[in-house]
């Protein structure tokens, strides 16, 4: 996907929720806001919004003397999905189809983001989530491309989030899967790192690693050796959460987009991916949609 006029306005909303998290002071708010205006100015339109992103947050940190503006939300963010995880182990083993159950469970908690938005109901999400069924129709063909796979590349998104992936993760590995998860090697809004993923326990069902880049999402050209050859050699690579999409979006391979829909750009692009893969989606999936689609550039039935 490449950055659009509309994101403009978004992140320039971003970057006024970071600069309040900098600092109280007014005067560096404003420095904040102005600096940002300048980068917007320069912004490479070819670029996905999360590259694009990398520059402006890095700024956002230099103006405002905070390398990590989120660490604080980040650790919350870890700490309410660890309280609401009894519950939700306990929602999965009640329901007629645990995986399903779960996936949907995984979607939901893509709500907790906040580059894209910064207030959200966690709770009405979930019970949103359970109720319906994931657009794109893949949910079938999803559990049985997984069910099929041997390694599994997980590619992780937000803080708080990571608990509600270590469901379906765990279900993954107690079926002897090969499961590694990756987050981000460097601060980036609340995108989880590698201690996250340990903070949420997520260590103890997959291998953990980080993806060399300090991007919101999975910018291939940009990540490191070692994480380009997991990716290369995954039966299956599930790519979680919206900065994900829009950097894979066109990248062959044997992915699953799984993610809620926060953002009119991203849906007009789903419904463009939708039109060249076998889905049964029509039309354009509204926002606070749950996503579940097949790249339709996928190399599954190699696999």
């Amino acid at each position: 996907m490449q950055t659009t006029l509309d994101c403009l306005p978004c992140f320039l909303r971003q970057t006024l929720y970071a600069a309040r998290l900098c600092s109280p002071d007014i005067q560096v708010q404003k420095r904040i806001m102005a600096g940002i205006l300048s980068v917007l100015s320069a912004l490479d339109f070819r670029l996905s919004p999360p590259e694009n992103a990398v520059s402006i947050y890095k700024r956002i940190a230099e103006l405002g003397g905070c390398t990590d503006p989120f660490a604080g939300l980040k650790e919350e963010s870890n700490k309410a999905a660890l309280k609401l995880r009894p519950r939700l182990e306990e929602i999965i083993a009640g329901a007629a189809d645990p995986a399903a159950t779960a996936v949907k469970l995984a979607m939901a908690g893509n709500i907790i983001d906040y580059g894209a938005q910064q207030s959200f109901d966690i709770e009405q999400t979930i019970d949103n989530c359970l109720a319906g069924e994931p657009w794109g129709g893949g949910m079938a063909q999803f559990l049985a491309d997984a069910g099929r796979a041997a390694r599994i590349l997980y590619l992780g998104d937000n803080c708080g989030e990571l608990v509600f992936d270590g469901l379906f993760i765990r279900q993954l590995a107690e079926q002897g899967k090969e499961v590694v998860l990756a987050v981000k090697e460097r601060p980036i809004i609340n995108d989880a790192l590698a201690g996250d993923a340990v903070a949420c326990d997520l260590d103890r069902y997959c291998t953990v690693i980080a993806n060399g880049t300090g991007c919101p999402g999975t910018p291939l050209s940009q990540c490191s050796g070692d994480f380009q050859k997991v990716f290369l050699n995954a039966d299956l690579i599930i790519s979680k959460g919206q900065g994900n999409f829009e950097t894979l979006a066109g990248t062959r391979g044997p992915i699953y987009y799984l993610l809620t829909v926060k953002c009119g750009v991203v849906a007009d692009h789903l419904e463009q991916l939708a039109g060249r893969s076998a889905t049964s989606a029509t039309g354009r999936p509204p926002l606070g949609a749950m996503v579940l689609i097949k790249n339709p550039v996928s190399d599954l039935d190699e696999h």
